[in-house]
């Protein structure tokens, strides 16, 4: 009903000048003395042709309105996709939208050419920093004393700074990255508790870890990256007690420590780009960046990320593993 009063509302000049018409030839039937009468007769036929006319245009005006809806759906829009133009009006309002559709898709490639180089920017900027550190490691650890196993865990901190630097970046760019396959989850959690063994070590803090047969369908890469950011705010908010990693039987992988928490009034923003809450505030250096790009990468793959957390008594963040919208390659 409502597309009908459009419609009609639409075309309200010709309906005001048809009844316009009417009425200037009964003006001049009265003038002269002609029975009124006999104008009802033609009136009513018009009237009949009027309204027939009407529904038809309606029904072409609703049919186009639905391609237009469909077209609304669509990632371009070419000219053989756009209906028949009706007037002059429409074809240069389809002239006008083809010629914007052209300068987004430009715009829109030079942007994804402007990521590309950002992001190659920032791996060989990774690849190269990671070299001097190499070296800095080396140098360390000839003579293991306390400033030197420090100085190696604040190098270590700068090196995961790097890959955090990366992995932003790259996460901006959509899933084109992505290789989904079945992978043994084993694997992956063993090679992330020893690229964080000598964090551990360091802090004196006991890890839990009793092995998993489970396979997992997923991209290595990000899901290691989300676990390595787990386990980095784990060693980092835990001053004393273990960080433990299970796996249940509907794949869902946990990672609980023994720190300091988290509010009730920071859990539901934790995840957010740039909010750091009450224990960031703590620790100035904290960005938070970390737990904004582990939800980022977790909706790319298709899993679910939640956490629950009692302040004094720790955090578990857990990893739905069971839920994916992909298919194995």
């Amino acid at each position: 009903m409502k597309g009908i009063l459009r419609f009609i509302g639409s075309r309200r000049v010709t309906l005001l000048w048809g009844i316009l018409c009417a009425a200037v030839f009964a003006a001049v039937f009265a003038l002269y003395g002609i029975d009124l009468r006999v104008i009802w007769y033609p009136l009513l036929l018009c009237a009949v042709l009027t309204a027939g006319f009407f529904l038809r245009e309606l029904m072409r005006e609703r049919k186009k309105h639905r391609e237009l809806i469909l077209l609304g759906d669509m990632e371009g829009i070419d000219r053989e996709s756009l209906p028949e133009p009706e007037s002059r009006t429409e074809e240069d309002y389809q002239e006008i939208l083809l010629n914007m559709q052209e300068k987004l898709q430009k715009e829109k490639e030079r942007q994804n050419e402007s990521r590309k180089d950002m992001e190659d920017y920032y791996a060989m900027w990774v690849h190269q920093i990671k070299a001097p550190i190499a070296v800095m490691n080396v140098l360390l650890q000839q003579e293991d004393t306390a400033a030197n196993r420090e100085l190696r865990g604040e190098l270590f901190r700068v090196e995961q700074y790097a890959d955090m630097a990366l992995g932003y970046a790259r996460l901006g760019s959509g899933a084109s990255d992505l290789v989904i396959r079945e992978y043994e989850l084993d694997g992956i959690i063993r090679r992330a508790v020893r690229k964080y063994a000598g964090q551990f070590i360091r802090k004196k803090i006991r890890l839990v870890y009793e092995g998993t047969d489970v396979t997992v369908l997923t991209d290595e890469k990000w899901l290691s990256f989300i676990l390595e950011q787990l386990l980095s705010n784990a060693v980092k908010y835990t001053a004393e007690g273990s960080v433990t990693i299970r796996v249940d039987a509907r794949k869902r992988l946990t990672v609980t420590d023994t720190g300091i928490g988290i509010a009730p009034e920071d859990l539901p923003r934790i995840f957010e780009k740039g909010y750091t809450g009450y224990n960031g505030r703590l620790d100035k250096k904290s960005t938070g960046i970390g737990l904004y790009l582990c939800r980022t990468a977790a909706e790319r793959l298709g899993h679910k990320l939640s956490v629950e957390s009692e302040p004094g008594r720790g955090s578990s963040f857990t990893i739905d593993l069971d839920s994916y919208p992909y298919q194995a390659e």
